[in-house]
């Protein structure tokens, strides 16, 4: 939800929503979504993730249209059949020049009605924090922050590894092995394995909504997407089989490759519960920048939630620098149209 703080009065001009049409709307929806945000997408990604689509997707895309053709806005409202019943995803965003005129209030009413027909009883947006007229928006109808988003970034070229060699050294030292989807030549079976530990760590996450993707949507999204390197996915395991397949894996690291930026994005790092404490998540995060380097990317950016103060305080230590990140916001019960 984009739009200004206090909206004027509503454009004189004629404004028409209809569905958007992905084989003409997705350049215009690329710029749109880049005014809102600061990490910039491309129209490719945006194409790659329309080809994507779940099968089940109960979704409404609308584009809003004014008098001269002109794509000034878009809502983007879906629930994926992994969600939890009744949880809605609400984007709802407006070009910079057009906004202030009421097109944000009636894309986000067709949402909002399309949600109810549905028979939602929950609904989140995420926000950028950099933007408080967004916020404004949303709490002007009913939202709440239910979490902020923290965004950080490490500049490549200046990051000095040698203070956290230790940290790899002893998980090794204590037998933990590291690997990644590269060294076991990215089977189905490994990625099945993989799609596990990624699960357990992002439903142990602080402020995880979802019920999490199953295997065969989850590959699409991540191990088919153009952003997805192999060596970028690292795990580490326990145990004393020689075959990796047959250890205990008991936490990643996931990174990938940004072409646009030339940057990298540092996805998750998670250690199952029984392991932390032992400076896992450093050696793995130090396998994550290394994978980064080898790529040459000039930065690595994550994001972790306001409540993950391991994580954050990990991501200090090495040299993030935080950036404002985005609130997730939501609205309970059946609400109605403003």
């Amino acid at each position: 939800m984009s739009q200004q703080s206090q909206p004027s009065q509503l454009s004189q001009q004629p404004l028409t929503l209809r569905p958007v049409d992905v084989t003409t709307d997705l350049p215009s929806i690329n710029d749109i979504y880049n005014t809102a945000w600061l990490e910039p997408s491309t129209l490719e990604r945006v194409q790659e993730y329309e080809s994507r689509i779940t099968p089940g997707r109960i979704r409404l895309y609308l584009a809003a249209v004014d008098a001269q053709g002109a794509l000034v806005g878009y809502t983007d409202t879906w629930h994926n059949p992994w969600m939890r019943d009744g949880e809605f995803q609400v984007e709802v965003i407006v070009a910079t020049g057009a906004r202030g005129q009421g097109i944000g209030s009636q894309l986000y009413d067709a949402a909002n009605r399309f949600t109810q027909q549905h028979d939602a009883t929950r609904r989140i947006v995420m926000l950028p924090a950099h933007d408080p007229a967004s916020l404004a928006f949303a709490e002007r109808r009913g939202f709440t922050i239910e979490r902020h988003i923290f965004e950080s970034r490490l500049d490549l070229a200046d990051f000095d590894e040698r203070p956290f060699i230790g940290a790899l050294e002893r998980a090794r030292a204590d037998g933990v092995r590291f690997f990644s989807m590269a060294d076991l030549g990215d089977s189905e079976e490994a990625q099945r394995r993989l799609h596990e530990v990624n699960r357990r760590a992002s439903l142990d996450t602080p402020g995880q909504h979802h019920t999490f993707a199953p295997f065969e949507e989850w590959r699409r999204f991540v191990c088919e997407a153009s952003w997805y390197r192999a060596d970028g996915q690292i795990v580490a395991a326990v145990g004393d089989a020689e075959d990796p397949l047959a250890l205990d894996w008991i936490g990643m690291a996931a990174v990938g490759y940004m072409a646009e930026t030339n940057s990298m994005y540092h996805m998750i790092t998670g250690v199952d519960r029984p392991y932390r404490g032992r400076g896992l998540a450093t050696a793995l995060k130090l396998l994550a920048i290394r994978c980064a380097r080898r790529h040459n990317a000039v930065y690595l950016r994550t994001n972790n939630d306001s409540e993950n103060a391991p994580m954050l305080a990990i991501n200090r230590k090495l040299g993030f620098q935080p950036l404002p990140g985005y609130y997730i916001v939501a609205k309970e019960g059946d609400a109605q149209a403003h």
